[in-house]
């Protein structure tokens, strides 16, 4: 056991290293207003962890820390989110006039399905952080969730052109990635116990070092702008007549 948290605890150091080395690059880069909340939510957790790593896991300090950090950046993994979505919808003109209906028909079933089926166990409610790893499971799987499925609805079922291409396709690819490994690691805490943490950090750990990683190599300042892709006139037209038809459903339906 002693060896796992020391090995954690160097992984630790190394995703705020390479933390601190993404936050960089954006602003190197130019990409600091494009990427606002991310960034914002770059520098809270790396400051909170900076704070979480001189505490003892086991102690009740360590706990209520904990608890504080998760609230703290409940609002800015939304919002990147959220920033991402409106990235997305920049590449998709043809949505923009029903991009907060589609948000929510995305948002609402899937809210209310994480939580009708995951509820912690019992005897969870023992370990003092169990609240705060419930709202990080809850909130990560409703967004991963969602970054999946508006994914399929815009580039599968719509098929939408042009396709999203540049950073932001990098961005939506590692995030999804990124939040569906914290969200499935937060599962795990919710059903089995916060103690759960204790072995699957290290895995975590050493995919969120990953993930900063092709983040910093993934994100330049030269596919912020994607390329204008040329299609024929008449497949132009073709898309335009399945795009008018499938909206008119999605009108009817709502109504």
């Amino acid at each position: 056991m002693g060896l796992l948290l020391s090995i954690q605890r160097v992984l630790w150091v190394a995703c705020l290293v390479v933390q601190v080395l993404l936050m960089g690059a954006i602003i190197q880069r130019r990409l600091a207003r494009r990427y606002r909340f991310f960034l914002a939510y770059l520098i809270v957790q790396a400051a909170a962890g900076v704070v979480l790593i001189q505490i003892p896991f086991s102690t009740p300090a360590y706990h209520e820390a904990y608890q504080y950090y998760q609230i703290a950046i409940f609002g800015l993994r939304a919002a990147a989110v959220a920033e991402l979505f409106e990235l997305v919808c920049e590449h998709f003109p043809v949505i923009s006039r029903i991009r907060f209906a589609l948000a929510a028909s995305v948002l609402l079933p899937t809210a209310l399905v994480s939580l009708a089926t995951v509820r912690p166990a019992d005897s969870t409610w023992q370990y003092p952080q169990t609240l705060a790893v419930y709202i990080l499971q809850f909130e990560t799987t409703v967004l991963t969730v969602s970054l999946i499925l508006i994914r399929w609805f815009l580039t599968r079922f719509m098929s939408l052109s042009p396709t999203v291409r540049g950073n932001v396709a990098r961005h939506w690819t590692i995030l999804t990635i990124y939040f569906g490994i914290s969200g499935m690691v937060a599962l795990l805490g919710t059903l089995v116990g916060p103690g759960i943490f204790l072995y699957t950090g290290v895995p975590m750990l050493a995919a969120d070092l990953v993930c900063f990683l092709a983040w910093i190599h993934g994100l330049q300042r030269a596919g912020e702008v994607p390329a204008p892709l040329i299609i024929s006139l008449q497949d132009a037209a073709a898309r335009r007549m399945l795009r008018q038809t499938i909206l008119q459903h999605i009108k009817k339906a709502g109504r």
